[in-house]
């Protein structure tokens, strides 16, 4: 053994002790946050490894919003919304898309995750229970299709359309990859992809690096806020 790798070891095992005794008289919230800075310098990487080019950074979720409704809002658009929660986001949609037969269908549970995630942190399956109260809004474009993804999917029949905008709050990994899967034979060059939590890298962007591996897509960055959380990309092959 070199005299570099006994070194390391040395300087690991009492730094590693360390960090348990400190860990232990942290609050739960503090760990949180700790992870989340980790978390988020983890995604700058990810973003430059995945090979997306971020030319603009945005202030907020409206406008990564906005860059894709120039290009979109006039057309036959199937908007395809994977976590609706009070439907803030399909309220700003149903505002945007003059089309009058584009379509806004929205999927959720509104009984919340169908699983607890980030349970040290702010974000808990209870923070998403809508107690099966579906959102209201007055647009007859817009409809709702309330269920876990994996059963409602299964028998959805995607309308027609000439441009496909999805967007996923969906949270979670398996969530994520199930509302993938399903429209993978819907996704082509042009369609409009949106993800609103990608700094919890074992979520969204896990479920969206192994779509794109298997099914050899490739995708743009369109736009994407200053933290990097919330992005638009577009398929291009």
């Amino acid at each position: 053994m070199d005299k570099e790798t006994i070194s390391q070891r040395f300087i690991k095992k009492p730094f590693k002790t360390f960090l348990t005794l400190l860990g232990a008289r942290m609050s739960a919230n503090c760990l949180h946050w700790l992870q989340m800075i980790i978390n988020y310098m983890k995604l700058g990487r990810w973003m430059a490894s995945s090979d997306f080019q971020i030319k603009k950074r945005v202030r907020d979720r409206a406008e990564v919003f906005d860059v894709v409704v120039k290009q979109v809002c006039d057309k036959k658009v199937l908007y395809l919304e994977f976590g609706v929660h009070r439907g803030t986001s399909m309220r700003y949609w149903s505002s945007v898309l003059k089309h009058p037969e584009a379509k806004l269908h929205g999927f959720d549970s509104f009984e919340g995750l169908p699983e607890d995630f980030d349970v040290d942190g702010p974000i808990v399956e209870s923070t998403h229970d809508r107690k099966g109260a579906i959102p209201q809004i007055d647009d007859s474009r817009v409809k709702f299709f309330k269920g876990w993804f994996e059963e409602v999917l299964s028998t959805y029949q995607l309308p027609e359309h000439d441009v496909l905008v999805i967007v996923l709050d969906a949270d979670l990994y398996l969530s994520t990859l199930c509302a993938l899967n399903h429209l993978r034979p819907y996704i082509k060059p042009g369609t409009f992809i949106y993800f609103d939590e990608l700094s919890r890298l074992d979520h969204e962007p896990r479920a969206f690096a192994r779509f794109m591996k298997e099914s050899g897509l490739r995708f743009r960055l369109v736009s994407i806020e200053n933290s990097l959380n919330r992005a638009f990309f577009e398929c291009v092959k």
